[in-house]
């Protein structure tokens, strides 16, 4: 009688039975805590790695799965290999050679044409910057072409590009504080060369990895603005010192209509809008890749490349601010108004979004204006207070200056601010705005439940009906007086 092992069953069996052992990425479990570089830190793939490492078998079954949920860390150190780069390595400029060290047409223009603008004479919209900054910024659009170029020859080399579900790209402050300005994106055309390394980075993650659903962003505010060629305030950044990190998190569901507009390779939400499929050597131009104004977003934005279907902003903590004097007359360095903007009647992009999640500690009852984006919408996730297993309040080095009086009267503010446009009596007789689902993370911490519940008292029947706790559903369009109106 023959014994049936583990080795002898056939891979599908092995696929199936692996399966089971996955569990969601640690940038989803962990993306409504306070944004750090810790974000995909998980020891729940561990066990991957492991079988992964019982044979090349098992090897080849696993890596879809150990690499479904991938990650790049910008700030990594160069690899000796980059220096060689005939674009940007220590002996550049070479000749347009590359036998010894492939490099694509558009990493090699992007070069040349900083060594043009350099020696050319710009105008006052698009100022200049020190010779040291624009070597820094080279350095970093180099770091961004070749950290993803060898990610991209990983995927290509192990066939993993059809296996990538997620893909998260981290880094630490890239610019020095001394060289910041108001509007970065002034200097996008001209000396900041990163914005244009970021437009190719996702035009070349996209035509590697064309079914790719979901991208995370974990990095400095201005650096978010960079890595996504928006446009950004960078006024009030001296308040939010201990607002490290944001995270921008973009996904588009699985209805059927999404996976045709994948599968059919372009996204053409609005004009200007970076194809999907193309030649891989395609060059942005100036126009494409450099926000025109503030508040705005480029047409080679990863905002734009893809008919997302939802996104999520976590802005971290607000806390430091509020020990500045006339605290709620700052803003946060922020992408939410260049977002909301895109949204604006007037603009064509983003018309697929339709679910919003945002997340700060603390913010100002102003910063939560979100009617831009209501009509847009429909479902809204919002997370205000610290997570009950933070001790951020605990921290006085965090605290600092704020009086928690503020904070806390902020707080309330900020959730009437959020739901006054859609209260039951506040609907208008079409029943706009049109949400059908808000949701309150908030009501898990204990002590905020019974004051929340005053403030959503106005979620009332017949309109809104609380399903669960902090979760609104709606059931009707409009309240009841207008019904006579609209029959």
């Amino acid at each position: 009688m023959s014994t049936t092992t583990i080795a002898s069953l056939p891979e599908e069996i092995l696929l199936t039975i692996f399966e089971y052992l996955d569990s969601a990425p640690p940038s989803r479990l962990k993306s409504r805590l306070e944004p750090t570089l810790d974000l995909t830190n998980s020891s729940n793939h561990a066990l991957y790695k492991s079988l992964s490492q019982v044979s090349h078998s098992w090897r080849r079954i696993i890596l879809p799965l150990l690499f479904r949920y991938s990650r790049l860390r910008l700030d990594a150190p160069p690899r000796k290999e980059w220096s060689q780069c005939p674009a940007c390595g220590d002996n550049a400029p070479q000749s347009s050679s590359t036998a010894n060290y492939p490099v694509d047409d558009s990493h090699q223009d992007l070069f040349a044409s900083a060594l043009q603008s350099a020696s050319s004479t710009t105008t006052n919209d698009e100022p200049s910057r020190s010779p040291a900054f624009t070597l820094s910024t080279l350095h970093w659009a180099s770091r961004i072409h070749h950290s993803l170029a060898d990610y991209l020859a990983f995927l290509q080399r192990n066939n993993l590009a059809g296996a990538i579900h997620s893909f998260t790209i981290l880094t630490n402050r890239m610019i020095a504080d001394s060289d910041s300005r108001r509007f970065p994106h002034l200097t996008a055309g001209t000396s900041d060369h990163r914005y244009r390394a970021s437009a190719e980075l996702w035009q070349r993650l996209f035509e590697t990895v064309p079914m790719l659903k979901r991208v995370v962003i974990v990095a400095p505010p201005s650096d978010l603005a960079c890595l996504t060629n928006c446009a950004i305030d960078m006024f009030g950044d001296w308040a939010f010192e201990d607002m490290e990190f944001h995270i921008l998190e973009l996904e588009v569901d699985a209805s059927p209509t999404t996976k045709a507009d994948l599968n059919g390779g372009a996204a053409t939400q609005g004009h200007g809008q970076t194809s999907i499929s193309g030649d891989a050597s395609s060059i942005p131009t100036t126009t494409s890749y450099v926000p025109t104004s503030y508040p705005g977003i480029a047409p080679s934005s990863v905002l734009k490349i893809r008919p997302w279907t939802h996104l999520a902003l976590n802005e971290g903590s607000f806390l430091r601010a509020y020990g500045t004097y006339e605290y709620f007359e700052r803003g946060p360095p922020s992408l939410i108004y260049s977002i909301k903007d895109c949204l604006s009647s007037r603009r064509t992009s983003l018309t697929s979004l339709r679910k919003f999640t945002y997340t700060a500690i603390l913010p100002f009852a102003n910063h939560c204006d979100l009617r831009g984006l209501l009509p847009h919408l429909t479902e809204l996730d919002i997370k205000l207070a610290p997570d009950p297993t933070s001790n951020i309040l605990q921290d006085k080095d965090r605290v600092g200056k704020a009086q928690m009086e503020d904070c806390w009267s902020e707080f309330f503010d900020a959730y009437r601010t959020i739901t006054r446009p859609f209260r039951t009596f506040e609907i208008r007789p079409d029943g706009t705005p049109k949400l059908q689902r808000f949701v309150c993370r908030d009501v898990s911490t204990p002590g905020l439940v019974l004051e929340l519940d005053e403030e959503f008292v106005p979620l009332c029947l017949p309109v809104w009906a609380e399903m669960e706790p902090g979760v609104f559903v709606r059931q009707e369009m409009c309240p009841p007086q207008y019904g006579s109106e609209i029959m």
